[in-house]
């Protein structure tokens, strides 16, 4: 067996998509993953499952949301691995509290083409700093995300892959919840 990270898109946010956990984490049980825990309301599961590749699990999720909730909620998918890889590459260097607070990291759904990076270039050294390190996108926020004029920019679509972002704090403990298994 091997760990995995599914993160969710978009349940619990704002009073949609409304999932109890524990019903996700059976949920879950049913499709054959082992040692399942979720992580705040917002999507985040760490399982033990056979390796079908990110793609092959993520769609199998997908798909038992769908039949046992009544929505759709795209699924992304990282091993372990990734998410430790995923936290090394943080380029930017953190030096205070505040700024744990402000980094957010998006998983993307695959790698962008280089013509998606050249898009995303205009928004690299703004207020707000944008890199992206292989299948994530790090965003440190100068302020908070709501009040950031990057939140408006249509990212995705700027980008033409699906993604869901989590802040630097939540990325920190789902590699430590992964750890104790």
């Amino acid at each position: 067996m091997e760990k995995f990270i599914a993160l969710i898109r978009g349940i619990n946010v704002g009073g949609n998509k409304i999932v109890k956990m524990q019903d996700l984490r059976t949920m879950l049980q049913s499709l054959g993953f082992q040692n399942v825990k979720t992580y705040i309301q917002s999507g985040n599961v760490v399982f033990d499952g056979r390796d079908g590749g990110g793609e092959t699990l993520g769609g199998a999720i997908e798909q038992g949301i769908s039949e046992t909730f009544g929505f759709d909620a795209s699924v992304i998918i990282r091993t372990a691995k990734e998410l430790e890889a995923a936290i090394a590459n943080n380029p930017f260097e953190l030096t205070g509290a505040e700024e744990f607070k402000r980094l957010y990291v998006s998983f993307l759904a695959g790698e962008l083409t280089d013509e998606a990076l050249e898009r995303l270039r205009p928004y690299e050294d703004g207020e707000d700093k944008l890199r992206v390190v292989g299948k994530e996108m790090y965003i440190l926020y100068k302020t908070k995300v709501s009040d950031s004029p990057l939140f408006k920019v249509p990212l995705e679509k700027i980008m033409g892959v699906s993604a869901t972002s989590r802040n630097w704090n939540t990325v920190n403990k789902l590699a430590a919840m992964v750890r104790e298994q």
